[in-house]
């Protein structure tokens, strides 16, 4: 994660405080030949007494968080926020720089809340903007980030970051009018269209996914850089900023080179031709479709037997004995009453509970069935209506008050953080994730 970071901003411009301090000056001139190291060594020598000023502290937080050092970083930041006078023109980027290590952290309500901060002290400051904007994408909340990427490049349009982050976020951050553009530009619509379905949007969103995976590299590679016309088109040519861009015609030719491959690669797994077109996932659903061409499953299923998983059935061929046995018992969890919920919304049920998955496991008979990505989420629905074991389920239908049933595009916005009115749902666990009661 690369941010539009003004690491080290203090070491160049509080001139009068570096010129009357000698490790500083030192430590700046080591900066400025990207001597880094160096630099952290002599700032870590200051005298005990020159390190009490904010300005030291402020260098040192931003020294060690360019070197990954996030602990020593926060601390450094946090004692500067004790000590920097009130009129300091600093607490943007000390908050922004404690954001960005709450970001490295996982701590997404945490980073929300410090880059919140630093805009409140700068609106403007690029670095807070973009990172706001990426904790907010890996929350959930994608317009929201999106605003943020924009304001960002709209201070500067030189921002690689922000605008990746609006990249990453389309269709759903772009308008009406720029949608039936992105449309028309892969040669999804007609040119003269002025209206577009939701079947052409889900095209255009798999198209996305196809560019974002490197699709037009791997159609480079397959034709030895002479891609067939139509196959993509430049966005702003000739600019730092140019985008290369999957079209209908494009996809179509990746999806049938990938499928021709996918072919080869279940051939090598001693598949008879006969069985080749009847393959399924391990959920029962078809590799290929009647054309032969991978199914957005069997894209899934091939990647994954690729990584050496087999993730197919010949057939006529049953689930494996794990699958089996996981089947049986989300069917034993539905016969008892437990209610399937999905990641995002049990993840709400963690964030508002402050209960981790193991104590909510353990303690409040919610369940998980699977590993990974395939891991499925339960909660008690019944018979027994008394608390604790009635919260969770409590937090999933709030969730989907807000979000909507199995909303699968936004995550929970952590509304305590931004200041809005007490919950009144009960928080079932302390600080160290543990029951408390209610």
């Amino acid at each position: 994660m690369k941010f539009v970071l003004t690491s080290l901003l203090l070491l160049s411009c509080c001139s009068s405080f570096l010129q009357a301090q000698s490790c500083l000056k030192e430590s700046k001139k080591f900066f400025s030949e990207k001597d880094y190291i160096s630099a952290e060594h002599t700032l870590d020598r200051c005298p005990a007494e020159d390190k009490k000023n904010p300005n030291v502290q402020i260098s040192l937080g931003g020294i060690k968080l360019m070197l990954g050092k996030y602990d020593d970083a926060g601390a450094y930041f946090e004692n500067a926020l004790k000590i920097m006078p009130k009129n300091s023109p600093y607490f943007a980027y000390v908050y922004s720089s404690l954001g960005d290590i709450a970001m490295r952290k996982n701590q997404t309500a945490k980073a929300l809340q410090l880059y919140e901060n630093s805009l409140r002290y700068e609106s403007a400051n690029l670095n807070a903007l973009v990172g706001y904007g990426l904790t907010l994408e890996k929350t959930g909340q994608k317009a929201e980030a999106a605003k943020n990427y924009q304001k960002a490049l709209n201070i500067d349009f030189s921002n690689l970051e922000a605008r990746k982050g609006l990249i990453r976020l389309e269709p759903d951050c772009l308008t009406e009018k720029e949608k039936l553009e992105a449309l028309k530009d892969r040669n999804i619509i007609a040119p003269e269209a002025l209206t577009f379905t939701e079947v052409d949007m889900d095209l255009l969103r798999k198209i996305l996914k196809a560019e974002r995976g490197s699709s037009i590299e791997y159609l480079s590679m397959k034709f030895g850089n002479m891609l067939p016309e139509g196959t993509y088109f430049e966005k702003n040519p000739n600019t730092f900023y140019a985008r290369k861009m999957l079209t209908l015609n494009g996809y179509n030719l990746l999806m049938e080179k990938l499928s021709k491959d996918a072919t080869d690669f279940f051939r090598s797994q001693k598949i008879v031709v006969s069985e080749l077109f009847s393959l399924a996932d391990l959920n029962g659903r078809p590799i290929f479709n009647e054309q032969g061409i991978l199914t957005d499953e069997g894209l899934v299923a091939y990647n994954k037997s690729l990584k050496g998983k087999k993730a197919y059935l010949l057939p006529g061929e049953k689930a494996s004995v794990i699958r089996d046995k996981e089947l049986a018992l989300v069917k034993e969890l539905l016969a008892k009453g437990y209610e399937e919920v999905t990641r995002l919304e049990f993840q709400y049920v963690e964030q508002e509970t402050l209960c981790p998955e193991s104590t909510l496991v353990r303690s409040v008979r919610c369940r998980t069935v699977g590993e990974g990505k395939d891991k499925r989420y339960f909660v008690p629905a019944g018979p027994d209506d008394t608390p604790p074991f009635t919260v969770p389920l409590m937090f999933v239908e709030e969730y989907r008050d807000l979000y909507g049933k199995h909303n699968q595009d936004y995550s929970p916005v952590y509304r305590d953080t931004f200041g809005e009115s007490q919950r009144t749902l009960p928080k079932l666990c302390n600080k160290k994730g543990e029951l408390a009661g209610i």
